[in-house]
């Protein structure tokens, strides 16, 4: 458990921080030692904390791999940084563990104590305002990956009655799905019976990388959208229940 520690043990008096605890006269002084967790992943908790002197490690969990380091921080003199100041913004429960490596000398503050920083003490609004602008970064491009990930790139393909849309024997690079028009399936030159699965043209050769089994041309003009190969995977997320018909199709074919 951490345990309180007298302020004159650091070299604070030339700077705000005395000013800031008697502002903030409910709030704490804590020592951690090394190994001790400032707060845990999954908490609920919303105390922020100035970290005064010492370093920490940020940890997340990474399933079967446990706690995972995705960040570590040391304090210089002088220096003070905040950690768990999401908490001011209503975050929910906390994101990462935080575990002080060697000695580490904080105030506790409750988010509220937030409010009083901000209106009178510059240089800690300096040094939360730069905290809340790289978190908003991150943030950012976290959501630039995720909808890179999922995004599904499509382009607009017009065909007349009689083309071809997809040949028996060409590699399945691209997936097709139908927004209107009629289609007709041959293979070796023959119609046979054939139609899209939920509205994509032969989509098993596109995702387990066969040629073509048919030919499908447009039986009345149509027009459909292209999907490229190298956006497999998106599709699988944003289409899961397509997967689903697939296999469920292929296990009735096999029994």
């Amino acid at each position: 458990m951490p345990k309180p520690f007298d302020i004159s043990q650091l070299n604070v008096t030339e700077t705000e921080i005395p000013k800031l605890l008697e502002a903030c006269h409910d709030s704490h002084l804590l020592r951690f030692e090394d190994g001790e967790y400032l707060f845990c992943e999954d908490d609920e908790s919303s105390e922020v904390y100035a970290i005064l002197r010492g370093a920490f490690v940020v940890e997340q969990k990474s399933g079967a791999a446990g706690l995972q380091a995705i960040a570590t921080h040391h304090n210089e003199e002088d220096n003070p940084c905040f950690i768990g100041e999401m908490s001011y913004l209503g975050a929910g429960a906390r994101t990462a563990s935080v575990r002080s490596s060697g000695v580490t000398y904080a105030i506790k503050l409750k988010p509220s104590h937030l409010e009083i920083i901000i209106e009178k003490f510059p240089s800690f609004t300096r040094i939360l305002c730069q905290q809340f602008s790289a978190r908003l970064k991150e943030a950012n491009d976290e959501l630039k990956e995720i909808v890179a990930t999922n995004a599904v790139p499509v382009a607009q393909v017009d065909v007349k009655t009689g083309e071809a849309i997809i040949t028996q024997g060409e590699p399945a690079d691209r997936l097709y799905q139908l927004i209107w028009g009629d289609l007709q399936w041959e293979q070796d030159g023959q119609p046979v019976p054939g139609h899209p699965v939920m509205d994509f043209v032969e989509p098993g050769a596109y995702f387990c990388d066969l040629p073509h089994s048919v030919t499908v041309r447009a039986k009345t003009a149509a027009c459909l959208v292209a999907i490229e190969k190298p956006t497999k995977e998106a599709v699988v997320r944003n289409y899961p229940q397509l997967i689903l018909k697939l296999f469920k199709d292929a296990v009735e074919a096999n029994s």
